[in-house]
């Protein structure tokens, strides 16, 4: 996994790129901590770099947005690419966060 946070007037985003899998767990954790150390309503993921994410990488996100949940901050999944998005759809996570596609 590589990422980049960004920060502008919405919020902070993070930019995944390449893969999200079990590997990455201790970095995203991290990543996690540095998010919501902004302490913004919204915090953004962007996954239009993201080529790929296994069952782990949906954990992390649900960790991410359980976390953001107890500091009540709310967490939107960004542009997911065709790969990345099916997966969040038959993992039904368009029930659990805003999608953005555009």
């Amino acid at each position: 996994m590589k990422y980049e946070i960004t920060d502008d007037e919405t919020g902070p985003t993070l930019m995944l790129r390449d893969q999200l899998t079990f590997a990455d767990r201790e970095v995203f954790d991290n990543v996690i901590d540095k998010l919501l150390a902004r302490q913004r309503r919204v915090v953004a993921v962007d996954l239009s770099a993201l080529d790929y994410m296994d069952s782990a990488g949906l954990g992390m996100l649900l960790t991410l947005r359980d976390r953001a949940e107890r500091v009540g901050a709310d967490v939107v999944l960004r542009r997911p690419r065709s790969e990345v998005r099916e997966l969040l759809v038959l993992a039904c996570f368009d029930t659990l966060f805003k999608i953005e596609h555009g």
